[in-house]
């Protein structure tokens, strides 16, 4: 078992966002995984990006906003589960007036992956 508390946790900034890694390769005992919640605040966004391996599930916890996944844009709000793919150009966008909170599983994860544009 492992418990992962989001207060243990540090919080680290990003590019229009900031990220608190719950859960790593080697708590999930599979090399190139990883666990994290990203909260983007309001009215901020993310840029435009991709990543050369790794395969991304996001799922919202609450706030909402959209992404632009390889060109289509989705509005997303809690409950929502959206996927992006290796070299699939994306960002995000909170349109709401709360901070935009999601979970993010990642695999493939590998150093350096990410390609911003």
């Amino acid at each position: 078992m492992k418990f992962a508390a989001e207060e243990n946790s540090p919080w680290i900034p990003g590019q229009g966002y900031r990220k608190n890694i719950l859960l790593t390769e080697r708590d999930l005992h599979c090399p190139g995984t990883l666990v994290q919640i990203v909260v983007i605040e309001p009215r901020t966004s993310v840029g435009n990006h991709f990543h050369r391996r790794t395969t991304e599930v996001f799922h919202m916890l609450s706030g909402e906003g959209k992404m632009t996944i390889g060109g289509t844009e989705v509005d997303l709000a809690r409950g929502d589960t959206i996927t992006c793919e290796p070299g699939e150009i994306h960002n995000a966008v909170n349109t709401g007036d709360e901070p935009w909170r999601y979970i993010v599983f990642k695999t493939n994860v590998v150093l350096d992956d990410s390609v911003w544009l």
